[in-house]
């Protein structure tokens, strides 16, 4: 029913823009409140989603994580509402706040989730696991299971190329990490990460020319 509500109440508010206008400047007022009512429509459905992911995409985790709240409150179905909650707890697993991730990661069921939710949480579990030192054998199962759901996601090989490294297969995550560019350019966030583990990687290997080339290329990204 909530969602119900919400939905009524957005469509009154929306409906009565224009009459309230109306009612208060005659037909330039309606005019106004149409276009008040179309600019609200627009930021709900269009501009307040993008702008979250933008701010993700560009490492403002805190404004990304405002905007996908406002967006969770506001969603009209449980599938809005699911992955509002989803891109949350990415945002604090991002700013390295593992308990608040895990506790808003826990009020999901996975049974519950279409499948590319659940890679979503899974992945998302598996970078919790990673940001508090636990056991890089749990991560990398979590994000094994992910990876198999959806394998074409960048950012779940490049969490799976980091449980490599942690578990120390590290030609396994090369190869994984090389992959990642394999459906064209990444976002530079990940891109620039993409570029330390694999400086990481290469300096595990004793490679100190490669890591230093992958090293430049991170300070170099956008």
């Amino acid at each position: 029913m909530r969602f119900v509500a919400r939905i009524v109440l957005c469509a009154v508010i929306i409906l009565a823009l224009p009459a309230l206008g109306a009612g208060g400047f005659a037909g330039i007022g309606a005019v106004i409140g149409a276009g008040l009512a179309i600019a609200a429509t627009l930021w709900l459905w269009l501009w307040l989603p993008r702008s979250a992911h933008a701010a993700f995409e560009a490492g403002k985790y805190r404004a990304a994580a405002r905007r996908y709240r406002v967006l969770g409150a506001l969603a009209g179905t449980r599938a809005r509402e699911r992955a509002a909650l989803l891109s949350r707890g990415g945002c604090a697993v991002a700013e390295g706040d593992v308990a608040r991730a895990e506790a808003l990661l826990a009020t999901l069921a996975i049974d519950d989730l279409a499948v590319a939710e659940r890679a979503v949480l899974l992945n998302n579990r598996a970078c919790a696991e990673l940001a508090a030192g636990r056991d890089p054998h749990a991560a990398l199962a979590l994000v094994d299971e992910a990876s198999a759901l959806r394998p074409d996601v960048p950012a779940v090989q490049h969490t799976r190329g980091m449980a490599l490294l942690a578990v120390g297969r590290i030609d396994d995550a090369i190869a994984v990490l090389d992959g990642m560019r394999a459906g064209g350019e990444l976002p530079p966030r990940l891109e620039a990460e993409r570029c330390r583990d694999l400086a990481r990687a290469w300096t595990q290997k004793g490679e100190t020319a490669y890591a230093e080339d992958y090293r430049l290329r991170a300070e170099r990204a956008p």
